[in-house]
């Protein structure tokens, strides 16, 4: 059980700043900072790329998110021999949404700056 649990914790802590992340998207309060956030040539031209991107964002981080929670749950519940198979779901399906965001977020914030030049 020490293996599901240790795999387990970490999956748990990194979905629930990934679905901390998404809900600050959201609202639009995630500044721009060093440390979280979809930084990507188009979103980091300004602070309104920034926060129409991440908004536009949210809900894949989300989604993302709550499948590492999931992943955090299936760990323990499918005990030592298949936790790490678990995991590793997890951090598959966290990479996929991630890359959604991204997309999403630099079409958002291209569209963003398209309208701002108009």
């Amino acid at each position: 059980m020490v293996i599901a649990i240790s795999t387990a914790i970490p999956l748990l802590i990194a979905g629930f700043i990934m679905v901390w992340t998404a809900y600050r998207a959201y609202r639009r309060t995630l500044p721009m900072n060093f440390w979280i956030g979809i930084r990507t040539t188009t979103t980091l031209r300004s602070e309104d790329a920034w926060s129409v991107g991440h908004a536009a964002a949210a809900v894949p981080i989300a989604i993302g998110g709550f499948g590492l929670i999931a992943a955090a749950a299936t760990a323990v519940v499918v005990g030592e021999d298949y936790a790490i198979v678990a995991a590793a779901v997890g951090c598959a399906w966290i990479a996929i949404w991630l890359v959604v965001g991204s997309v999403t977020a630099g079409r958002a914030a291209r569209h963003a700056e398209n309208s701002l030049r108009e």
